[in-house]
């Protein structure tokens, strides 16, 4: 019987779509994370919003985590250099591995930050609100920090990188 071998890294990242190199502008790319930091936020207020009317709280659990998949389907899976992180090393030149492990150091002490005050926000709505609020209040909390674990190293990358370089043209 044939065993299941996991392919070397340099062949997978060979079977892979090559790596784009359009990035955009460094403001364009900050406006971005700005806005889709903002835009979460507003998001996960309409959902609190449309918690005082009749839609059953299964309906909105499902609406915060549709709309996080959203946010992570637009940073995630995008295969530029902005996405380092989610890139193996086999495909990555020296500086954009350093850029990529500064930007894993950098989310860690932010995302840790969040999750505990996440985490105490979280119980303290849990004991104080009645009923299904807390509960709601809880969750928007998760999927925030849920969405910040997974998006927040790339938008440390998209936030540092720098202007790419413009091409030169040739005299003749």
């Amino acid at each position: 019987m044939t065993e299941a071998r996991p392919e070397h890294p340099v062949i997978a990242a060979s079977h892979r779509r090559p790596l784009s190199s359009r990035v955009g502008s460094r403001r364009v790319r900050r406006r971005l994370i700005i806005a889709t930091y903002a835009g979460w936020l507003v998001f996960a207020g309409c959902v609190k919003f449309l918690s005082y009317g009749p839609l059953p709280s299964i309906w909105l659990g499902l609406i915060l985590v549709g709309g996080n998949l959203i946010v992570q389907a637009a940073w995630v899976t995008r295969r530029t250099i902005i996405s380092t992180p989610a890139l193996v090393d086999a495909e990555l030149d020296e500086r954009l591995i350093q850029s990529r492990n500064a930007a894993f150091r950098t989310a860690f002490k932010i995302f840790g930050l969040a999750a505990l005050i996440g985490w105490l926000l979280a119980m303290v709505a849990m004991q104080v609100q009645p009923n299904n609020q807390g509960l709601l209040n809880s969750l928007i909390l998760f999927m925030g920090v849920a969405m910040l674990a997974t998006t927040l190293p790339t938008a440390i990358v998209a936030w540092r990188e720098p202007d790419p370089a413009e091409p030169e043209l040739s005299a003749g």
